[in-house]
């Protein structure tokens, strides 16, 4: 062989292993691109997912307040129509026993007196059921309210008595009844 093809061999084998070699490198710096590609895809679905996640969770827990509020304000709405019918009857009965005893006391004397007495007596015990039912419901300013509106219907007790209890009651209930101020969020 000549030095000519000794040179061409060399070069040809240059030229294989040049290319071999840059195939691989080039491969190597393909495959390190691709693992940063990749990389950096799923820190970006990361991402997503955890916002996705936040997201729902603000709409759960803003969900779960609006049914919270909903849920108290209906138990509200029904204990003061509770507490209203309690209210009612109890002002119901110690009205018509107040009649009753007003109508005994300006028959003083008469031949319906004793009739008027047992009338009045017979509405006392409707008062004290009443009054019961006022006593759990409350609250108790109400209580304590309705309590003095009974006792103020005694025999022994003035009749003009009558008339600031049941006004201090209608307060008591009133208020009772009023809607709470509105929560600020």
């Amino acid at each position: 062989m000549g030095d000519g093809t000794i040179t061409a061999w060399i070069a040809a084998g240059a030229a294989i292993a040049g290319a071999v070699s840059g195939g691989v490198v080039t491969g190597w710096f393909a495959l390190a691109g691709a693992r940063r590609q990749a990389d950096a895809a799923w820190a970006a679905g990361q991402r997503q997912a955890d916002a996705a996640w936040d997201a729902g969770r603000r709409q759960a827990d803003a969900q779960l307040r609006v049914a919270t509020q909903t849920l108290d304000a209906q138990v509200t709405a029904a204990q003061r129509t509770v507490r209203r019918a309690a209210y009612v009857t109890f002002l119901a009965g110690t009205d018509l026993a107040h009649q009753r005893r007003q109508q005994w006391l300006d028959s003083a004397g008469s031949a319906r007196a004793g009739a008027n007495r047992d009338a009045y007596r017979a509405a006392l015990p409707a008062v004290r059921e009443a009054l019961n039912v006022v006593r759990l419901e409350g609250p108790a300013d109400v209580t304590a309210a309705a309590e003095a509106l009974e006792q103020a219907l005694a025999e022994a007790v003035p009749p003009d008595r009558h008339g600031p209890a049941h006004r201090a009651f209608l307060d008591a209930a009133r208020t009772a009844l009023s809607p709470p101020p509105p929560v600020a969020p």
